[in-house]
C-alpha cells in the first residue's frame, strides 16, 4: 500500500468514526445549513462542468448502469426473481 493510499484510508476511517459519533440531530442540522448556503446557480454550473469533463464512454457506461438499476428496481417492485 502506498503512502497516499494509507493516508486516504486513515482519513476515511477518521471520517467514518466522526460520522458515527454525531447524533442524527446534528447530522440533520448540518445538512440543513448546507442546503441553506448552497447557491443553486453555482451548483448547476458545477454539475455542468462535471458532466462536460466526462468522456463519451463514461457517460454511456453511467447511463447503462442507471438503466440496469431501474430495471432491477422495477423487477423488485413487481416481486420477480432477479436475473
Amino acid at each position: 500500500m502506498t503512502d497516499t493510499d494509507e493516508a486516504r484510508r486513515k482519513r476515511s476511517e477518521q471520517a467514518r468514526k466522526a460520522a458515527l459519533a454525531r447524533s442524527p440531530e446534528s447530522r440533520r442540522e448540518a445538512a440543513r445549513k448546507l442546503m441553506a448556503n448552497r447557491d443553486p446557480r453555482a451548483h448547476r454550473e458545477a454539475t455542468r462542468k462535471g458532466m462536460a469533463a466526462r468522456s463519451p464512454e463514461a457517460r454511456k457506461e453511467a447511463s447503462h448502469k442507471a438503466a440496469e438499476t431501474r430495471r432491477r428496481n422495477r423487477e423488485a417492485a413487481k416481486g420477480e426473481a432477479p436475473g
